[in-house]
Order: C-alpha cells, then sequence, then structure tokens
C-alpha cells in the first residue's frame, strides 16, 4: 500500500509540473476541455492523496462523522441511532458508502470521500464559469480554486468536513441555475432539480441554508422571466415541487421510524440555540478573527482580490444599460454575502467554514476577470509561488514537505483505553463515552450507544442541558452498550475538568454505571467502565 514520508521531493515536483500544466493548457485553445478537466482532477487528487492515507485524526469533527457512520450502519435510522447535533444527516450516511463495499470505515475512506465532493464542486464550479462566461475565461480562473484545495496542507481545508457535502451540493445547484437560460427544452427539468437539491441541504448542514436560499431566489427569478416571456408556469412549478420533494420525504420518514419530535428538539431548536451568534453588527469582527488564523485562505483571497474588486465595480457600475440582465451578478453579490454570513452566523472560529467561501469569491472573481483577461495567467501563477516558498521555507529549515507522514499510520492507532475494552467487547456490541473523544469509537470500531457521541450539550448548562441528559440515559437503556468510557480529561475536548463535568456530574447516569458496570480503571486519563456480565 502506498505511504509517504515527510520528505517525498519527486513527487512533490511531479506535482507543481502537472500544476503548471493545468495553468498553461488553460491558455491554448488546442488543448481540449475534457483533456483540461482531466488535468485538473489529477493534480487534485495527486496532491491530496498524502493526507487520505495518513489514517489518523485530523480534527475532532472527523471522528464524530465517522463514529456516526459506524453506528449508522448497524442501525441506520438517524435521530434514533444518532444526533450529529450541527451536522445534518446526510453528511454521515456518505461516509457509509465505502462500509458497502467492503472498506472500513476510517479517516482514509472519510477523506476519499470529501475527496469526491471537492473535486465534484470543483467540476460544477467549471462548467457553472463555462455557462456564464464562456470556456477561455473558465480556464482562466478555475486554475485558482483547484491550486489552492489541491496544494493547502492547513488541516481545515483537507479532513473531512461537514462543509464538504454542502458545498458540493450548492456547487450542483449553482450549475443547474447557469443551465436554466441555456437549454430552452428544459427548463422545467431544471428548475425540478433546482429545487430537489436545495431542498437537500438543510439536512447536509444548515448552516449552508442561506446560501441555497440564494440560488432559490435566482431560479424564482429565471422561472419569473420565462413566464412573462411565454405565459409558461411549469417551470415556477416545478422548482416549488422539487423544493418540496425531499423534505417531505423526510418528514413521512420521520414519523414513520417515531423520530420526528428528536428531529424538532434536537436538529431545529437544539440547533438554532447552539448558532445564536451575535447580531449582524458583529459579522465584520468575527470574519476578521477567522480569517486571521488562516495564512493559505488569506492569500487565495489576495490572489483574486483585483478581480474581485472588479466584478463589484462591474456589478455596481452606473454606466450600465438599465436593460441589462442583473440575474447573474446580483446572484454572485448574494452568494458572496450569504456565505460571509454562514461563516460567521455560530459565533465560532473554526477555520473549515471558509469552505463555504471558495466558490463565491472565484464566481465574483470571474465576473471581474473580463477586464483583465490578458493579465489571467498571473493570478494561478501567483498562488503557485505562495505553495512553492512555503515549501521551499520547510524544505531548507526541517527537509520536510508533506505534512501527513503515514509510514507507520496506514492502519487505525488505538488508545490504551481501547486496546484495553477490546477484551471485553466484541463485533456488533455498542459503547458509550461521556465527554468529548469520539475517536475512541473509530479506533474500536463500534458503534455508539447513545445518539450524541459527544456530551458537552449534556455537561454545559445550556437551554436544554436536560432534555440532552434524559436522551442520553435512556439511549443507554435502550443499547446497553458493553463498555462506557468517562473521557473528561486531558484526552477531551473542550470539556476537561473531572470534578464538575465527569460522569459523577449527571447523578443518575452515574448511579445506573454503578448498578451495572464495573470500573475497571483509568487508562491514559479515561475510565473505562465494563458491563457485569462481560467480566
Amino acid at each position: 500500500m502506498i505511504t509517504f514520508d515527510s520528505f517525498p521531493p519527486v513527487y512533490w515536483l511531479l506535482g507543481y509540473l502537472l500544476a503548471g500544466i493545468v495553468i498553461l493548457s488553460g491558455h491554448y485553445k488546442a488543448v481540449p476541455t475534457k483533456a483540461y478537466i482531466a488535468l485538473s482532477m489529477l493534480l487534485l487528487l495527486v496532491m491530496r492523496l498524502p493526507v487520505i492515507v495518513f489514517n489518523r485524526e485530523l480534527n475532532p469533527d472527523e471522528s464524530q462523522m465517522l463514529s456516526h457512520a459506524i453506528t449508522l450502519f448497524q442501525d441506520p435510522i438517524y435521530w434514533r441511532s444518532v444526533d450529529g447535533t450541527t451536522i445534518g444527516p446526510l453528511d454521515n450516511y456518505l461516509l457509509v458508502i465505502p462500509k458497502l463495499f467492503g472498506f472500513q470505515i476510517d479517516y482514509t475512506s472519510g477523506r476519499f470521500m470529501g475527496l469526491l465532493c471537492a473535486g465534484g464542486s470543483l467540476l460544477f464550479l467549471f462548467f457553472t464559469l463555462k455557462n456564464w462566461f464562456g470556456t477561455s475565461l473558465a480556464k482562466k480562473i478555475f486554475p485558482v480554486p483547484l491550486i489552492f484545495l489541491a496544494f493547502t496542507q492547513e488541516v481545515d481545508f483537507v479532513h473531512y468536513s461537514s462543509e464538504q457535502l454542502p458545498v458540493f451540493l450548492l456547487s450542483l445547484c449553482l450549475w443547474l441555475l447557469s443551465c436554466l437560460g441555456q437549454h430552452e427544452k428544459s427548463k422545467s427539468a431544471n428548475a425540478y432539480f433546482i429545487g430537489f437539491v436545495a431542498g437537500t441541504i438543510p439536512f447536509a448542514k444548515l448552516q449552508a441554508v442561506p446560501q441555497a436560499m440564494v440560488l432559490v431566489l435566482a431560479a424564482c427569478w429565471f422561472c419569473y422571466e420565462v413566464y412573462r416571456e411565454r405565459k409558461d408556469y411549469r417551470p415556477f412549478l416545478a422548482l416549488i415541487s422539487g423544493g418540496l420533494t425531499f423534505p417531505v420525504i423526510v418528514l413521512l420518514w420521520t414519523l414513520a421510524f417515531h423520530v420526528f419530535t428528536d428531529f424538532i428538539d434536537f436538529y431545529l431548536l437544539g440547533n438554532a440555540i447552539y448558532a445564536e451568534g451575535k447580531g449582524f453588527l458583529s459579522i465584520p469582527a468575527q470574519f476578521a478573527a477567522i480569517f486571521r488564523r488562516t495564512s493559505d485562505f488569506q492569500f487565495f483571497t489576495l490572489t483574486l482580490i483585483i478581480p474581485m474588486f472588479l466584478g463589484l465595480v462591474n456589478i455596481f457600475s452606473p454606466s450600465k444599460s438599465k436593460a441589462q440582465n442583473y440575474a447573474i451578478p446580483l446572484t454572485i453579490l448574494f452568494s458572496v454575502l450569504a456565505s460571509i454570513y454562514a461563516v460567521t452566523k455560530s459565533g465560532n472560529d473554526f477555520i473549515h467554514y471558509f469552505n463555504f467561501c471558495i466558490v463565491p469569491w472565484t464566481l465574483l472573481a470571474a465576473y471581474g476577470l473580463s477586464r483583465l483577461e490578458k493579465w489571467s495567467l498571473i493570478f494561478p501563477a501567483l498562488l503557485m509561488v505562495w505553495f512553492a516558498g512555503n515549501d521551499a521555507y520547510y524544505f531548507i529549515k526541517e527537509r520536510k514537505l508533506n505534512d501527513f507522514p503515514s509510514v507507520g499510520a496506514r492502519d487505525l492507532w488505538q488508545s490504551p483505553v481501547v486496546k484495553e475494552l477490546k477484551k471485553y467487547s466484541k463485533p456488533g456490541d455498542y459503547m458509550a463515552v461521556w465527554g468529548w473523544q469520539c475517536v475512541y469509537y473509530v479506533e474500536a470500531q463500534l458503534a455508539q450507544g447513545t445518539a450524541e457521541n459527544h456530551t458537552e450539550r449534556s455537561i454545559f448548562d445550556l437551554a436544554m442541558r436536560q432534555t440532552y441528559r434524559d436522551r442520553y440515559l435512556t439511549d443507554i437503556e435502550r443499547t446497553k452498550p458493553a463498555v462506557v468510557l468517562d473521557a473528561v480529561g486531558k484526552n477531551s475536548f473542550w470539556v476537561q475538568n473531572k470534578k464538575t463535568q465527569g460522569i459523577e456530574s449527571y447523578p443518575e447516569l452515574y448511579q445506573y454505571l454503578l448498578k451495572n458496570y464495573s470500573l475497571l480503571g483509568s487508562f491514559d486519563d479515561t475510565r473505562l467502565y465494563v458491563r457485569k456480565d462481560r467480566l
């Protein structure tokens, strides 16, 4: 199996050569579009392969979603077996797919699915650029987001994140929108699928809904234009029908499996409390605070700043004819604003939220590129210089090019507590973790015994804490996990105070454990409880 050490100079050089070929081929009409796309996707795969085969956690969200996928393969009823909190069900079901083909659910399979989403997002971005601005301009601006996603080694852009599937769906919706004005005979079909895809986005991530709403409103305008010109209302009805299709399916599904109340309480109300934010006035400061934490995205933005500015000038230029169609530029503008809102809404400073900005940034830059198309080679070249400079710096300083060496890291690691619990568990068992350390589920390859696999909402004094606690205990009584871990301490994310946040802080749960489980001890600061019949 392929592995990478921290210093693969030949591989890296080939990656840069391939990137150069992609950039230059975008400026030669003789290169077929299909060949250009194939080279672009090959570049993305080549440069992302090192992090894919690095089978270790890069972000707690990865373990959270992989744990959900392991559980859904065993019990596929979402909101009964799994509650992804801010993460929608589609993000987690996506990770089950490799298991259906016989692969283990782990960090490698998860990042491969993330790569498919990233590649798909880029493809639909290219097709949108082609429809709106022409093939020539599309090939010249497309290498900028491609190179960014291929060469960045910032963890938040390469781990499997809950933004990757929503961004893919948004890009698909955007491409369908761009086709709405292109094909005269299929407007109703296009409108239906725009609505359908947009209707799936709330079930991938609620945070992406504002951007989806922008695209739906744009589609409404296009449908209105069709009605005004032809008195044909079918595209508008198709759009509404498509938008209702998936939510109605989910509604019927939740009612059939008796999880409708859980859907309302934990996905809608619970996330509304979590994402209160600080209001519109705080958006600039919040955006700037996150922006300062990511040098690669800063340079990606700096690379596009001139064409983005010119794009804004084009949108607001007073010299434009009133008869001009403003639907496309306004869609781009409001997509940019909606992406900024999505990044800042929760009030958290997570860099991976910037995944929502990559496509809108590129669209705005493309809208302004027509003014300086003859200089378009500069923009991807600047980004290449940034990444090459970083690589040269670490090559000289540390003889390191690859941040994710996979030698000895192709197989899953097992923490001390996981090695111990393996003695008392078997495939098909459930386990539960109090605190926040979902990596234990992935290492043990055991399903979670509670819908919520990290318990900060049962620990912190939030409005729905008792509701979350009641469900946690009910789930444990239902699934009877073979082992229960109290991870609160040095290994836990966000919750480390054993005295105030440990499992004893929930007296009813602690009493249940004392009655049905035995404490085997603490392994690397994580306490292990084993069900008494397993001893």
